[in-house]
C-alpha cells in the first residue's frame, strides 16, 4: 500500500510528524546540554520545552513529558535539575493554558525574551500584564501580534484623546452657558434677585413668614384637636388645603405696593411738618 491509499485519519500531519521527531532527540540528548537549553532560554518558553511558537497545546504536552524524563532526578543527579525542572514546568502550565498562553505571547512581543535581565514572565503579570489578564483571549492574542498590537494601541490612544477631547468640550460649555446666563441675570437686575440681595432678598423674608404663619396655624390646629379628643389632622394634607386656602401672591408686586404706601407716608408727614423760619 503506498501513501495515496491511506486514509487521511491514518496519515499523520506535518506538525505531528516534527513534534514527534523533535520529542525523540530531546528524548535522547545529554541531560546537561537540556539543562544549559533551559536555563539559557528560561524566559522563552517555545525554546524551553523545544516546540515551535505555533505547537499545539497536546504538542507542549509531548515535549514536556519529554524534558521531565531527562530531567527527573532518579536519572538526572546535576545540581541545576531542580531550577531547569521548575522552569520547564512554568512553561508547560502556561503554553497549555489558553488565556496564559495569550498573555504569554503578549509578554513575549513587549519583552526582549532573550535578554537575561528582563522582567520574567511572572513579574510582568504583577505590572502591566495584570490588566491585560483580563481582557478576552482574542484581544491579547492580536495586541501580541506586531502589526495589530501597533494598531491597537495607536486606536486606544486616539479613542482616549478623543474621550479627553469630549469631556474638555463638554465642560467648555457647560461653562460658557453657565457663565452667559449668569452675566444676563445679573447685568438684569444687578444681582437683586438674588435671596441675599435687594428685591430677592425681601422676597425670601416674604416666603418665609408666610411658612411661619403656616407651621402655626399646624401647631395651632394640633393643640385644638388634642384637647376636643380629636384625631390630629395629618400634616401633608393639612399644608396642601392651607396652601389652597391661602395662596402665594405675588411678592414682587406686594412689595411694590408697600414700597409705594411708604413714599407716600414720607410725603405725607414731610408736607405736614412745618417749616422752619416762617413767619
Amino acid at each position: 500500500m503506498n501513501d495515496d491509499d491511506v486514509p487521511d485519519v491514518e496519515r499523520p500531519s506535518t506538525s505531528r510528524r516534527a513534534s514527534s521527531s523533535s520529542v525523540d532527540a530531546l528524548g535522547s540528548s545529554d541531560a546537561e546540554t537540556v539543562i544549559a537549553r533551559v536555563l539559557e532560554h528560561e524566559r522563552n518558553y517555545y525554546e524551553v520545552l523545544g516546540v515551535p511558537r505555533g505547537a499545539s497545546a497536546a504538542e507542549c504536552k509531548r515535549a514536556y513529558r519529554a524534558t521531565a524524563r531527562v530531567l527527573h532526578p532518579d536519572k538526572c543527579r546535576d545540581a541545576r535539575a531542580t531550577s531547569a525542572m521548575a522552569v520547564v514546568t512554568s512553561a508547560h502550565s502556561t503554553l497549555t493554558t489558553p488565556a496564559l498562553r495569550a498573555a504569554y505571547d503578549l509578554y513575549a512581543s513587549r519583552v526582549d525574551v532573550r535578554d537575561a535581565s528582563a522582567d520574567s514572565f511572572g513579574a510582568w503579570q504583577s505590572k502591566e500584564g495584570q490588566a491585560a489578564m483580563h481582557l478576552p483571549p482574542w484581544l491579547i492574542k492580536a495586541m501580541a501580534t506586531p502589526v495589530l498590537g501597533q494598531l491597537i494601541g495607536i486606536l486606544a490612544l486616539l479613542l482616549a484623546l478623543s474621550l479627553g477631547l469630549f469631556l474638555l468640550a463638554l465642560t467648555l460649555a457647560y461653562l460658557v452657558v453657565h457663565m452667559f446666563f449668569w452675566f444676563v441675570c445679573c447685568f438684569g437686575c444687578c444681582g437683586s434677585c438674588w435671596p441675599r440681595y435687594g428685591l430677592g432678598k425681601r422676597i425670601h423674608e416674604k416666603r418665609q413668614e408666610r411658612f411661619m404663619e403656616m407651621m402655626r396655624d399646624y401647631e395651632r390646629s394640633v393643640n385644638e384637636a388634642r384637647a376636643g379628643g380629636d384625631q390630629e389632622p395629618h400634616p401633608t394634607v393639612f399644608f396642601a388645603q392651607w396652601n389652597v386656602d391661602h395662596p402665594e401672591p405675588d411678592w414682587a408686586e406686594v412689595i411694590r405696593r408697600e414700597d409705594e404706601r411708604a413714599r407716600d407716608k414720607d410725603k405725607a408727614s414731610s408736607g405736614a411738618m412745618p417749616s422752619y423760619g416762617a413767619a
